[in-house]
């Protein structure tokens, strides 16, 4: 009996393929998404984490305005939380008018920042070089001889190619950073043996920690525990800037003063000389004594103005493109928790309308079967089984191919780095999670349905459920409308409100679906407006020149207007209960009229301008949310090795970056060095590639410019690549699940209606009237679940973006509309698609069949 009772579901599965299919197609798209988005920040932790461990890139980079010597060296090395530190040598280079290079030292010994060989072999003797990857595209290749301008650092000027190579100090692929030499854009980096040098100073020293190894690279944990190391080393290096200048400059002083003193003795030995003595020869002597005496002094100013050694210590973020991967990957992670969870619910919602209703067109059967004497239990395995069968396919198989496919196309996506071994991990709590929702979709339903009909008596379960009676609906009411309609029209409406919970669930179920396509749109334009957004409405101004001169004034023919700043990059410690810091630009004009040209400062909740004041400064609206600060807050604010205490006077729009915005007479009262404009904000007539290279070239051969940099227009994307093809993939998946569920829906509603169907086929109608019969209710419920998914999906679109902004990103809320074309166009084919399919299954209803007697 077992058997046979198992051949009966077997039967149930072989006889309605299409609906068992449609069920586990519905639990797999939802599980593959599920899985395979929330896997995917995981992955590419995972994947960065592996790369940086077999590079064995250092934690932290010490460097110093007046460059490290070993004694920096050896006290790094004694500090008990540091593994190991290496000292490296770096040189600048502007190779051609449009070609800037860093070269680096290379040791084969060094245990840091180890390269990753693409072609050729690594340098051994020093008058062999490797070149960034990069530089292929600039017609580099192997054997070649590589030559640099004459310069101090390097003992030689000509190399021999032997390979090309990848750092993980560069995460990003193609930005390089920035410098004040050239055009201001370090175009590739190269390494040379470390005997190639001849500087007498270190670059930099690379650090690792001994405590971090077994941290995931870019985690809260990890970056806690390298601040806290951090904050050990820059004190116990607290006396070395002062002891830096004082290394540098008394040995040189000592020289001045000893031949000084010695000029200043001769020309006192020549003026004691009786004037009528003196011969031509030594008057000119004591003009060349004077002289020299002259230059030495000036020598001696010039020595003792040398400004006191900043120390810097770079953490990983400050890596060129590191910060975007893990931003990135954050942003992933952030709305892999909403979308699919809400794309699983939907798919949960429409199996457990299916489930229901199967189990319920079968009450004849279970009726027969308990008056038979059956168990209850026993009845129920038929339904279990198919249940649990569909449940655990869907999931299963969703969540095995979402892990497989889909963290690995989008670590694909991310083309603009150098990681390119992808690592993924088995997300076992996640396919546990899908696995439970599939379950409680499926068996769930079984249960709750079943645990109703059972209660019934077998002779009740044994006759068909009465049909709803027939009653007014609302538009019969509205006479006019009413009168106009055809009978047709007057059919269609009096069955969708006859059935409202068919209704209901019809229309949440196309909702749900076009709520996901307008979502994933939506998250498309936020992420292409995040960039115009933030230098057409806030930033006005296209570039920044570093200066050395604050009183110097910029010249081009380009330059349409400029701004003096004080331009800085501060660290903001938090408010209590934050936990990490921020890296913030300040930028304090030295007149704040006509500031609203160069950057406008308008309030997020009200739209006014902020204005400046001497008692505080504005924030953008990021950092104050991150910081928990509002009017009236008091932070730190960290500006070399001085610590402000600053107010928020007020907070601004703001898209990209943390910015500080403050007058010079509050910069001096907060701070103990006076105000110096450091900076001049330029307004551009042309922007044009071409154009901004030239005002590059012509503003960086002028005195005192240091570097100049174009914002928008870094090579940085802002962490937003992954997010767009995170959005191909919500959209697609969308648009198969809204595909899946009208067939689904649709399929159910006439498995339901066979012989209301048949009924009017027996009347006469031909088979184009009885789709159009079917069909006009479908459209109905069609547009109003399109209408009611456009409001889902801005409700939607507004919480995925608003979890997604990390670091230093607050993206625009902003769905365009071809969003909202394009998701209703989508709906309306699938729909269309599901009506010629229904057209034909239609054609072959067997009507005797359908008609005859069930008592």
């Amino acid at each position: 009996m077992n058997s046979t009772y198992f051949k009966a579901t077997i039967r149930e599965i072989t006889y309605s393929w299409g609906k068992f299919i449609s069920i586990v197609l519905i639990i797999l798209l939802g599980s593959l998404l599920y899985v395979g988005i929330r896997a995917t920040g995981p992955d590419l932790d995972n994947s960065a984490d592996r790369y940086f461990a077999q590079q064995n890139l250092g934690d932290l980079n010490v460097t110093s305005t007046l460059g490290l010597t070993n004694k920096d060296l050896s006290l790094i090395r004694n500090d008990k939380n540091v593994k190991t530190a290496e000292p490296n040598h770096m040189v600048t280079v502007k190779k051609s008018q449009n070609q800037v290079v860093q070269v680096y030292s290379y040791s084969k010994t060094a245990k840091l920042n180890r390269l990753k060989l693409v072609s050729g072999r690594l340098p051994v003797n020093e008058n062999q070089i490797v070149l960034d990857d990069k530089a292929k595209s600039d017609g580099y290749k192997l054997g070649q001889t590589y030559t640099l301008p004459k310069m101090d650092g390097l003992k030689s000027k000509s190399f021999k190619i032997v390979g090309f190579v990848n750092s993980p100090l560069f995460v990003s692929s193609t930005d390089r950073g920035t410098t004040n030499v050239g055009s201001g854009e370090v175009d590739y980096f190269a390494y040379a043996p470390s005997r190639a040098f001849d500087q007498k100073a270190f670059a930099m020293i690379a650090v690792r920690f001994n405590n971090t190894s077994g941290l995931t690279a870019g985690t809260s944990k990890y970056n806690k525990r390298v601040n806290c190391d951090q904050d050990r080393l820059e004190s116990k290096l607290d006396a070395r800037p002062e002891q830096r200048r004082a290394e540098l400059i008394e040995p040189e002083l000592a020289k001045v003063n000893q031949r000084l003193t010695q000029l200043q003795r001769q020309a006192k030995q020549l003026k004691a000389v009786p004037a009528q003595y003196q011969s031509t020869t030594t008057k000119a002597a004591a003009k060349k004594i004077l002289a020299g005496i002259s230059k030495l002094q000036a020598a001696k100013k010039a020595l003792q103005k040398t400004p006191q050694a900043t120390y810097l210590y770079n953490d990983r973020t400050a890596n060129v493109g590191y910060q975007d991967y893990f931003d990135e990957s954050k942003s992933i992670a952030a709305i892999a928790v909403i979308f699919p969870g809400f794309f699983l619910f939907i798919a949960v919602l429409i199996t457990f309308t299916t489930i229901s209703r199967m189990i319920e067109k079968n009450r004849r059967e279970i009726g027969l079967m308990r008056a038979l004497g059956y168990t209850k239990g026993f009845i129920s395995m038929k339904y279990v089984i198919y249940s649990v069968l569909a449940g655990i396919l869907g999931s299963i198989a969703g969540g095995v191919f979402g892990t497989i496919t889909l963290p690995k196309f989008i670590f694909g996506m991310l083309s603009n780095n150098n990681l390119t071994q992808y690592h993924g991990v088995i997300p076992w709590a996640f396919i546990v999670e899908a696995l439970v929702a599939g379950l409680v979709a499926t068996l769930g339903s079984a249960a709750v349905v079943l645990m109703i009909n059972l209660r019934e008596k077998p002779t009740e379960l044994m006759r068909e459920r009465a049909p709803k009676a027939g009653k007014r609906i609302l538009l019969e009411r509205i006479k006019p409308l009413w009168r106009r309609m055809n009978f047709n029209q007057k059919v269609s409406y009096r069955n969708l409100f006859r059935y409202k919970t068919r209704m209901i669930m019809t229309i949440v179920g196309i909702a749900g679906c076009t709520g996901l396509m307008l979502a994933g749109f939506g998250i498309r334009d936020s992420v292409n407006d995040l960039i115009p957004d933030q230098f057409n409405q806030v930033q006005h101004y296209q570039g920044i020149v570093t200066l050395a001169d604050s009183n110097k004034q910029i010249h081009d023919k380009n330059i349409q207007s400029q701004k003096s700043a004080m331009v800085q990059s501060v660290t903001v410690a938090p408010t209590k209960g934050i936990k990490r810091n921020a890296t913030v630009t300040m930028i304090a004009p030295q007149s704040t009229a006509h500031f609203e040209k160069y950057v406008s400062l308008a309030n997020p909740k009200t739209g006014k301008a902020e204005k400046f004041t001497n008692t505080g400064v504005i924030l953008t609206e990021k950092l104050a949310t991150d910081m928990n600060a509002k009017k009236g807050t008091v932070l730190s604010a960290k500006l070399g090795n001085k610590l402000l205490k600053v107010r928020v006077a007020g907070i601004t729009k703001n898209y990209a970056g943390h910015y500080m915005y403050l007058t010079p007479k509050y910069f001096n009262k907060v701070s103990s060095t006076k105000y110096s404009p450091n900076s001049r904000l330029l307004k551009l007539k042309s922007e044009t590639t071409q154009s901004r290279h030239h005002t590059s070239r012509n503003v960086l051969k002028q005195s005192g410019v240091l570097n100049v940099t174009y914002p928008r227009y870094a090579n940085s994307t802002l962490g937003t690549v992954g997010l767009s093809s995170v959005v191909l993939i919500f959209i697609a998946l969308s648009a198969a699940l809204g595909l899946v569920v009208l067939y689904n829906l649709t399929n159910v509603n006439i498995s339901e209606r066979m012989r209301e169907l048949s009924t009017i086929k027996v009347l006469g109608f031909y088979d184009n009237e009885v789709t159009a019969y079917v069909a006009r209710e479908n459209v109905v419920l069609t547009l109003a679940g399109i209408f009611f998914g456009w409001f889902i999906g801005l409700i939607l679109h507004h919480f995925i973006m608003i979890k997604a902004q990390t670091g230093a990103i607050l993206f625009p809320l902003t769905v365009h509309y071809p969003g909202y074309i394009w998701s209703a166009v989508l709906t309306a084919c699938f729909s269309l698609v599901v009506g010629v399919i229904t057209h034909y299954k239609l054609k072959n209803i067997d009507m005797l069949d359908s008609l005859s007697s069930r008592e």
